[in-house]
């Protein structure tokens, strides 16, 4: 920006600004008060000129308008939709600039959101949930301009991204495992009759199988293959479908989930995902673990590390995972 501040002979202060080819000028009382005419109409200039170049190319795209496109056209149609459209409405509300032309939007907006989230004072984003966010707008953004030719670079790949966190490595110990089982009045070995004594039981399923939650919840009887000692999934969270090996433990573990009165329910267990999430973290808290840095997920690596020691081959390890990196079964 081109910003010329100076006082004319009457002694009024006056501002000339150019930029993108255009001028603007303004008298004042204070360079203060000029200075941010000047931000302002710095920012005015841009979307003229964006629009002008935008125009030229036969259409006005905002950053908003394609992000709504996005969700309407891919989104949609993933097995992931509700979460993902959630997440592209947050974008739309809280990403810098989303009026700005796509075909202009810069880098250095997705840092400033970056430094924001990361840095405020109450429910700062970790680096972790950041990369998820980044690599949710860069397929956007691929797609913008791969399938739809609105743009000729993906603004995510110009920026330094936040160092990826150290792989997880939360063991769960025996005395919180007890104490989250008491909670939600579990006893092993038991048929759950309740909600919260089927959290216990998908609990340890997890745990003995390396299963995530969903994986869990969502298994139909005919799934379930006690005679050949597996489960099978038809669709996991990487589209690749697998089986899951059941040791003696975890056979005897399912035993008890296909006994559960499922009163017409036509899965083997009668909670959803989410209730799930909310009834472990009650008994977490009743269990005096709150503060603890323990989550449900922690169970994969606990199954994982077991697991290890008994299948000595890192791509039969990745099969039974549903991982796609040799490099996640290697880490164990």
């Amino acid at each position: 920006m081109s910003l010329s501040i100076y006082k004319m002979k009457n002694g009024i202060l006056r501002a000339d600004l150019a930029e993108y080819g255009q001028r603007k000028s303004k008298t004042g009382k204070s360079r203060s008060e000029l200075l941010k005419w000047a931000k302002d109409q710095e920012r005015e200039l841009f979307l003229n000129h964006s629009t002008d170049l935008a125009l030229n190319k036969k259409y006005v795209l905002t950053l908003n308008e394609a992000l709504g496109r996005y969700a309407k056209e891919v989104s949609m149609y993933k097995k992931t939709a509700k979460k993902e459209i959630q997440r592209i409405k947050y974008y739309q509300a809280h990403l810098p600039n989303v009026d700005w032309p796509l075909l202009n939007y810069r880098g250095e907006f997705l840092k400033d959101w970056e430094y924001q989230v990361m840095h405020r004072s109450i429910k700062p984003l970790k680096a972790a949930s950041v990369l998820r966010d980044y690599s949710t707008l860069s397929a956007f953004f691929n797609w913008c301009r791969k399938d739809k030719g609105w743009i000729d670079f993906n603004p995510v790949e110009s920026i330094r991204k936040p160092k990826k966190p150290a792989h997880r490595e939360r063991r769960t110990e025996i005395e919180e495992l007890e104490a989250i089982l008491k909670a939600l009045n579990y006893v092993p070995g038991s048929v759950p009759a309740t909600k919260m004594q089927e959290v216990g039981l998908i609990w340890l399923i997890a745990m003995a199988t390396g299963m995530r939650s969903g994986e869990i919840v969502n298994r139909l009887p005919g799934d379930i293959s006690l005679p050949k000692r597996y489960v099978s999934i038809p669709t996991t969270k990487n589209s690749l479908p697998r089986k899951v090996p059941l040791d003696d433990f975890a056979l005897q573990l399912w035993t008890l989930a296909l006994k559960i009165d499922r009163k017409g329910s036509l899965k083997v267990f009668t909670i959803s995902d989410s209730s799930r999430d909310t009834l472990f973290r009650k008994a977490r808290k009743k269990a005096g673990l709150d503060g603890v840095d323990l989550t449900f997920h922690d169970s994969r690596h606990e199954a994982a590390s077991l697991m290890a020691k008994r299948v000595k081959n890192a791509l039969t390890l990745c099969k039974i995972f549903g991982w796609k990196d040799p490099k996640q079964a290697l880490t164990y």
